[in-house]
């Protein structure tokens, strides 16, 4: 009986350690599962409005910006901003302590190459409420809107106009600034702006003056240069044209050395001038000084100077009536110097009558004419000052 109580009491703890074994494995198991769920479970998200920027792939669905700021934010860009910085709907805005937005383009043979390219659009549905502009430039202080440097053959600017619009259009600011300016290089015959007409009445350069603003406006170098020169092409095209409209003069120029300089190629004019339908002048010329001429015609070949097709008129001339029973008579008023020629002849063939002399008299602006003898009625004398 002994025997049979011990066997049996080894089943029992047999299997009570079995079960502790089977127990403890399983508590083994389920926190080698749960260690391994802690490792790799990742936190809880919501749906995403903006999802990942993801390269190689087109991203759309976006509702904000992207953008990337560096320490301090000296430096940063935005992509695809709806207009949520309030600076309006932009693709690409980018700021840096020396350039804010940078394009390069390799140079490519036979086509065009851009660095930066900027095309514009018509503003809304309706085509005359305006058109977008492919580049706009906005300075501050003195800051340029846009500037741009050419390289050694290369135009710093490049800009064709569509159908009839401008290739550049400039519009100066409210307190005097102009719409364009153009300054020279150090380098001989360097032009601070240069215009080639089209080979059809096209125009290099066109001003259009508003109120009292002037369309182009040049200023000279100190030492021979030219505040505006224009060459005029070889079919009767006109090295500078000016029209005026009104009483406002085609061509103004101001320089200090000429004001304007023109050269007309082949039998063009170097400057046509043509005035306005109100009294405008198609060239008006001042001079300020008592040594300057207004106008000064040379023909350095040994040609005609001057040539003048249609009425002539000057101011120091005029004519003389002498009264009946007098052989004389005097004409005030009319500025004359050391130099001045007083021409007269009578407008009337009188018997016996000539003018016998004119005399000047310098001081007092006057010059009187003498006959050679009485007139028994009333005589036309034509006078005219040279010099």
């Amino acid at each position: 009986m002994a025997g049979s109580k011990d066997q049996a009491d080894g089943a029992r703890g047999r299997a009570h350690h079995s079960r502790r074994g089977l127990l403890a494995g399983a508590a083994g198991a389920l926190g080698a599962l749960a260690a391994e769920s802690v490792v790799t479970a990742q936190p809880a998200q919501a749906a995403l409005t903006n999802p990942p920027v993801l390269l190689g792939a087109d991203n759309s669905g976006a509702t904000r910006r992207t953008g990337i700021f560096t320490t301090g934010n000296n430096e940063w860009a935005q992509l695809a901003d709806p207009n949520t910085s309030g600076l309006g709907s932009q693709g690409v805005y980018g700021a840096g302590q020396d350039t804010g937005v940078r394009g390069e383009a390799a140079p490519r043979i036979g086509g065009v190459s851009a660095g930066v390219f900027g095309q514009g659009f018509i503003s809304g549905t309706n085509p005359t409420a305006g058109a977008g502009s492919g580049v706009v430039g906005v300075g501050f202080g003195t800051g340029a809107g846009v500037r741009a440097a050419g390289g050694s053959s290369g135009e710093g600017v490049h800009a064709t106009g569509g159908g009839a619009a401008n290739g550049v259009t400039g519009f100066g600011g409210s307190a005097g600034g102009n719409g364009v300016a153009g300054f020279g290089g150090g380098a001989s015959n360097s032009a601070g702006v240069q215009g080639t007409g089209g080979p059809s009445n096209g125009s290099g350069v066109v001003g259009t003056g508003t109120g009292a603003g002037s369309g182009v406006v040049g200023t000279g170098g100190t030492s021979d240069g030219n505040g505006v020169s224009g060459i005029g092409g070889t079919s009767d095209g006109a090295g500078v044209f000016g029209f005026g409209v009104g009483t406002g003069a085609g061509v103004v120029g101001v320089g200090g050395g000429e004001g304007v300089r023109a050269t007309g190629g082949g039998n063009a004019n170097g400057v046509t001038g043509i005035g306005g339908s109100s009294g405008g002048n198609g060239v008006d010329g001042r001079a300020v000084s008592p040594a300057g001429a207004g106008v000064l015609a040379e023909n350095t070949a040994g040609g005609t100077a001057l040539q003048v097709a249609g009425i002539a008129a000057f101011s120091r001339s005029g004519t003389l009536t002498v009264a009946a029973g007098s052989s004389s008579g005097t004409v005030t008023g009319v500025a004359l110097g050391a130099a001045s020629l007083v021409l007269a002849t009578l407008q009337q063939n009188l018997s016996g009558v000539y003018v016998r002399s004119a005399v000047p008299n310098v001081p007092g602006s006057s010059f009187t004419i003498h006959l050679s003898k009485a007139v028994s009625a009333s005589a036309k004398v034509a006078w005219f000052v040279v010099n």
